[in-house]
């Protein structure tokens, strides 16, 4: 199974990479912070629809502002562009980068549907243009930690895994609109997670969800909670359940159990000590926004980037591993429709 890809972005060893983005809303300006702050890489310019957003953003980190998408992809300035756009525009944005020769870092979801994506992926790979997609969540310590646990055997034969996500609120109904639905939006990261631990495919989907949280996620064929189940090749089932709400902060775990074991990656809190006070114990709770709980992936992963452009052969997360969660979540978007398993197909033909 094809995992990762390097990124050539030809003899730029030693030399600082004039990264620009695209997208100067909250997870625009994580990436414009994470590009300022490494060593090797500096903010050039930034483009977003509302531009008093990338002024500001560019201004905070001495970049120019661009006033179109032509203004990144065209300048030689630009040696990689980071897309933190709306899900709805990756598409367009990754094409327009694939056509200037210029590598990219895209936030997931690839695109709002399957075939769009399929699309995508075809022409980034017909251009001869190399990128990476934002599966952040594999450069989390503890996820990382698992997956070696569960590589080297330490379970044996895995038979269950188990992965949460819970988010502290629900977003806004304009995030929904565009976001391709939680199956995608928030699926996409753990879908891949699944894949990546276990090291296979699933072929199957179950995926059952309701809207509890905010009804009007229904108006746009979303859910807010979902339980999913995935079988794997070797038999083993994967079980993954998410949340747009807690009452409690932000709630995410994988475990993975098998023959010989079992592994969990426990929750990281802000401040972990506990004050023993008469008959109780009082600690603190979980980090209580989702961004707090991994934000250390974030550099880390732009660090990644960085070395697989400066390195032709370091692994990176692949556009084709973009379209597999894409396949999956797909798949799961069908099992919500019909209440049943669905097979999930992986004939992209890019």
């Amino acid at each position: 199974m094809s995992t990762t890809a390097s990124i050539d972005a030809g003899t730029r060893s030693g030399a600082v990479l004039n990264v620009s983005l695209v997208g100067a809303g909250f997870i625009g300006r994580v990436h414009a912070q994470c590009i300022a702050a490494h060593a090797a890489t500096r903010l050039a310019a930034v483009f977003d629809t509302d531009e008093s957003a990338a002024s500001a953003l560019a201004a905070r980190h001495g970049a120019r502002v661009a006033g179109s998408l032509g203004e990144i992809t065209g300048s030689g300035e630009t040696d990689a562009v980071v897309i933190a756009s709306s899900t709805d525009s990756h598409g367009e944005i990754a094409r327009a980068c694939a056509r200037a020769g210029k590598p990219f870092l895209c936030e997931k979801p690839l695109d709002t549907h399957r075939d769009a994506a399929v699309e995508t992926v075809r022409y980034v790979r017909e251009a001869g243009v190399l990128a990476g997609i934002g599966f952040n969540r594999r450069f989390d310590r503890q996820y990382a930690a698992l997956k070696r646990a569960v590589g080297e055997g330490e379970v044996g034969r895995v038979e269950m895994m188990h992965l949460t996500s819970r988010s502290h609120a629900p977003p806004t109904l304009d995030y929904v609109k565009k976001s391709g639905g939680q199956l995608r939006d928030k699926g996409s990261h753990f879908f891949d997670l699944a894949c990546w631990i276990a090291g296979e495919r699933p072929t199957e989907i179950h995926a059952a969800g309701a809207c509890l949280i905010e009804p009007r996620f229904a108006e746009y064929g979303d859910v807010d909670t979902a339980m999913i189940l995935l079988r794997m090749p070797s038999g083993a089932l994967c079980h993954l359940n998410f949340s747009r709400r807690t009452a409690y902060g932000a709630d995410e775990r994988i475990e993975v159990s098998g023959s010989g074991g079992r592994v969990e990656s426990r929750h990281p809190i802000p401040v972990d000590v506990a004050l023993y006070r008469g008959d109780a114990i009082h600690q603190k709770g979980l980090h209580q926004h989702w961004y707090e709980r991994i934000e250390s992936t974030y550099p880390a992963q732009l660090a990644a980037f960085v070395e697989a452009l400066e390195h032709p052969g370091r692994e990176f997360p692949a556009l084709i591993d973009g379209l597999v969660a894409e396949a999956i979540a797909d798949a799961g978007m069908r099992s919500l429709r019909t209440n049943r398993p669905e097979p999930i197909d992986y004939e992209f033909d890019v």
